[in-house]
């Protein structure tokens, strides 16, 4: 376990190469991510060509709480409260409509933009400090599975990272819920995780 002293170095050090847009590897309550600032467009596509994703394919964003997306998305709906009130921090990202500020490799332009407060102090910590959001696709080659293993995640990616932060990830060994609310707060649900169905019907119902 790192000590409070290297977790403040590991932080400064993050925030100072995301600053320059340059993509980090973070660990997270699911699995690592890799890291940009989301409102660099420069840094956001830099991602892209790292992960060899899809341009057609958005990337969700970290956030440590609905006041950081304020500026970008409407987040007065009853639904999107309960469920950030009851599963944030967690393995739950939301798809809420975008109003905006967001660099559009983000997004690919869709007007949606997903969000998740992780379950994680590093990546909280780091979100705070760093005071904006960060962008939270895993730390993978594009289409393949995502890992715990930052040596493997290092074999993967090698010198296309410059920063690497070695602390474990969490539990959870599922890949996040994502769920949708459109504009007339309907609920779709893109992909079961750890938090079920179920569970979310029950608490909006």
């Amino acid at each position: 376990m790192k000590s409070k002293h290297n977790i403040k170095i590991l932080l400064e050090k993050t925030i100072h190469a995301l600053n320059n847009d340059e993509p980090c590897i973070l660990p997270t309550d699911t699995f690592y991510a890799l890291s940009v600032r989301a409102n660099s467009s420069l840094a956001v596509k830099r991602l892209f060509e790292i992960k060899k994703r899809d341009l057609n394919k958005p990337v969700p964003i970290l956030i440590s709480s609905l006041n950081d997306i304020s500026n970008y998305c409407d987040t007065s709906s009853e639904t999107l409260q309960k469920l950030a009130n009851k599963f944030w921090p967690g393995p739950l990202t939301i798809v809420l409509p975008l109003q905006g500020g967001i660099p559009k490799e983000i997004n690919n332009d869709s007007g949606f933009l997903g969000v998740r407060v992780p379950d994680h102090s590093f990546a909280v910590d780091l979100i705070k400090d760093l005071g904006q959001p960060i962008t939270g696709t895993s730390a993978n080659i594009s289409n393949f599975p995502p890992s715990k293993d930052i040596n493997e995640i290092k074999s993967t990616f090698g010198s296309n990272i410059s920063n690497y932060v070695d602390i474990p990830c969490g539990k959870e060994t599922l890949s996040s819920t994502v769920i949708k609310i459109d504009n007339n707060n309907v609920i779709d649900i893109l992909r079961e995780g750890p938090i079920t169905i179920d569970d979310i019907n029950k608490e909006i119902s």
